[in-house]
């Protein structure tokens, strides 16, 4: 929660993230179809967020682009295809998105 250390609540984001991107895939991948709404107001709060929580944990370099890789690996269809094409599953997945998190933020 609010009160938990950035890396915790980054962690926390990824992990609950990529479960609600496997319940509601249909709907995030048609979303992502179409550039006006793949990056509208959603997307930009969800890549603020994670741009905070790396900041706020200490991390440096170029933080939109250190966002913007981590919310890559939450991408609908990356993850259905992780899933259906390479046999992988939300807790390896979430195993991926903390070991880049952890680097990203030097620990």
């Amino acid at each position: 929660g609010p009160g938990a250390p950035p890396l915790t609540r980054l962690l926390a984001y990824g992990r609950e993230r990529l479960r609600f991107v496997r319940t509601h895939h249909a709907l995030l991948s048609d979303a992502n179809r179409d550039p006006q709404m793949r990056f509208n107001s959603p997307a930009t709060l969800h890549h603020t967020h994670v741009r905070m929580l790396l900041e706020s944990a200490g991390t440096t370099g170029d933080l939109d682009a250190q966002a913007d890789a981590l919310l890559a690996l939450l991408d609908a269809d990356y993850v259905e295809h992780q899933i259906h094409d390479r046999g992988q599953d939300l807790d390896r997945l979430g195993d991926a998105w903390e070991c880049v998190a952890r680097k990203l933020c030097g620990t």
